[in-house]
């Protein structure tokens, strides 16, 4: 029970953080697919780093990778949402937009994950 509760506590933080990075991005006139990219990249990063972490440390707990890698980074990262607003980004006309955003995604999430990975 104890690794249930811990993947949903990691759920609420990595969601609250997700929320005000849309909060952050409005603030500053940004369009909102900005918070979606920089959460994507954040959470790879980390992904990535804490993968790398766990398996050169025996002695991490499971409670403690599930709160992290299922909670906290599962609920920060939104690739839904990056799936929603690339389509509507298509069905809006806006092709080039969206080629763009999904490459930009990509390369930088997958980079992200490497970076963080050889940290």
């Amino acid at each position: 029970m104890k690794h249930f509760f811990a993947v949903a506590i990691g759920g609420a933080v990595g969601a609250s953080a997700r929320y005000a990075l849309n909060i952050l991005t409005q603030s500053l006139n940004q369009n909102i697919f900005i918070a979606t990219l920089t959460a994507n990249i954040i959470g790879c990063l980390m992904m990535g780093f804490m993968y790398r972490w766990i398996i050169l440390n025996s002695e991490i707990s499971e409670t403690l990778r599930l709160f992290m890698m299922v909670g906290v980074l599962g609920a920060l990262t939104t690739w839904s949402t990056f799936s929603l607003e690339t389509i509507v980004m298509v069905e809006q006309g806006e092709i080039i937009k969206a080629l763009g955003y999904t490459l930009i995604t990509l390369t930088g999430c997958f980079t992200a994950f490497w970076i963080g990975w050889k940290i």
